[in-house]
């Protein structure tokens, strides 16, 4: 071990830390790679066993170990007064951040105290990392055991007795036990850091790649929203070439269906059976497509959120009955039987007239399409307290009945079930999607366009009610929409 003079102090500095750096160069600190309790305790047990004090600092000069044993009153007593205040400072600064190391030196290095105590510091590295130190002692030299004869030559109120009394219980150690215990001390370490380093750099890479894949799929983010944002200025666009095309159109097709009719009432001439024949599908085809133009201008409105309720109390008894009727001849000409069930009584909903009506126009129309010829389509209306299909948020807009489940709540229940063919069960969410077709194929036996049930959804959310379908193949379909009913 070599001894190191009083003077000469010197601060080795701290070791910069690039952020920047991989892994594998980033030079990690002391405290990154212990565990702080447990290192703790290795230096307990070997302060306890041995009665020497232990001290660590990491490589910038922070204390991560503090075991006193023995001297703690004698220090305290040189501490009192100024002149042995000033060199007892000087000492733990050179104990801390003397660079004991430099010029080539390695190993443990002995400081003695001008007290007559000795130290012994030790320099703790990993791979030709510096990485801190151990302050060993202080402890009493086997081979000078009395207190510094200057003490009281630097401060006269020194007392010799006082001064033999304190150093007393300090231990007294010859240098070949202290190499014993340093070379100990040395091997643990050795073992504590390069499982520890091991761990840490483990970890260290798990959260680097973890870091890049967060990075990788921040950018990808970025894109897929950029992207996102185009396609709704494309969907905004189309919805508006749509509306204005639509709305084109209307003012023509409604002189073609108003022509079609005065030539069937004969205020152009009588026409032959052919020609009243040609003329009644003209009219026909005329206002399919007019019904379609009217879906594809609610749709637009709907998208573009310029859709607008004029809210009243709405009897759904005689709403449910002018629906009946519009759809009446379509279902007459198939032969299909229309069943009606609805409860007496039923309370009134707040919504718009005009368009809890479309709902259910809509519903049957899509039945009586479906249904076969002599089939059956059956319309139920009651009133119903229970839960609902779809659950939303609580009215505040926290979520609650997200966790406490769905709440029961008053509707007036609207059902139309027909004897169609049925709707696969994976489908069955996918029906109420813009322009979806359940057959999309060329040579569907169905016509339309796929927005009736699409509105329907759009129209039900408006009124924040509820909609579904029930159905299996061959078993038909049970279409379900809840209206809330009208508060008190």
């Amino acid at each position: 071990m070599t001894t190191v003079p009083e003077a000469g102090l010197t601060n080795p500095g701290a070791n910069p830390q690039d952020p920047d750096q991989g892994v594998l160069q980033k030079r990690m600190a002391l405290a990154e790679l212990i565990d702080a309790d447990s290192f703790r305790e290795v230096f307990q047990s070997y302060a306890e066993l041995y009665r020497v004090g232990i001290k660590v600092f990491d490589a910038g000069g922070t204390k991560l170990v503090d075991v006193r044993v023995g001297s703690g009153d004698f220090c305290g007593y040189l501490f009192q007064y100024g002149p042995t205040q000033q060199r007892c400072t000087a000492l733990v600064r050179q104990l801390k951040t003397h660079d004991f190391w430099a010029q080539d030196q390695v190993g443990p290095q002995v400081v003695n105290c001008f007290s007559g105590l000795r130290y012994v510091v030790h320099p703790i590295s990993h791979e030709g990392d510096y990485l801190g130190r151990i302050i060993f002692g202080p402890f009493v030299p086997q081979e000078n055991p009395h207190p510094n004869p200057l003490l009281r030559q630097w401060e006269p109120r020194l007392v010799e007795e006082r001064l033999v009394e304190l150093m007393g219980p300090v231990r007294r150690a010859p240098d070949e036990v202290i190499h014993k215990v340093i070379e100990q001390i040395d091997k643990v370490i050795g073992v504590i850091l390069f499982t520890s380093y091991r761990a840490a750099l483990v970890s260290a890479m798990h959260i680097e790649s973890v870091t890049a894949s967060y990075q990788e799929l921040i950018v990808k983010n970025r894109r897929m929203e950029e992207q996102n944002e185009r396609l709704k200025e494309l969907d905004k666009m189309k919805s508006n070439f749509l509306a204005t095309v639509s709305h084109e159109l209307r003012t023509p097709l409604t002189s073609i269906i108003g022509y079609s009719e005065m030539l069937l009432e004969g205020m152009a001439g009588a026409m032959e059976e052919q020609q009243k024949e040609y003329v009644q599908t003209i009219m026909e085809k005329g206002e399919s497509l007019m019904k379609l133009i009217t879906s594809i201008l609610d749709l637009s409105r709907i998208e573009s959120g310029n859709l607008k309720l004029t809210l009243s109390d709405v009897d759904l008894y005689g709403v449910a009955k002018t629906a009946l009727t519009s759809v009446l001849p379509q279902a007459t000409k198939k032969r299909i039987v229309l069943k009606t069930e609805m409860d007496p009584g039923l309370p009134r909903i707040t919504g718009d007239e005009d368009k809890v009506r479309q709902v259910l126009i809509n519903l049957l129309g899509n039945a009586v399409k479906f249904t076969p010829d002599s089939g059956t389509i059956t319309l139920r209306v009651r009133h119903y307290f229970g839960a609902r299909r779809h659950g939303h948020k609580a009215e505040d807009g926290t979520g609650a009945m997200a966790l406490f489940g769905v709440a029961e709540e008053d509707f007036v229940r609207v059902e139309v079930e027909d004897s169609g063919p049925g709707i696969p069960e994976d489908l069955l969410e996918r029906v109420f999607e813009r322009f979806y077709q359940v057959d999309s194929s060329s040579t569907r036996t169905h016509g339309g366009t796929g927005l009736g049930l699409s509105i329907v959804k759009n129209f039900m959310d408006a009124h924040k009610g509820d909609v579904w379908v029930e159905s299996r193949p061959g078993m038909g379909c049970r279409f379900v929409v809840l209206f809330p009913t009208a508060r008190p």
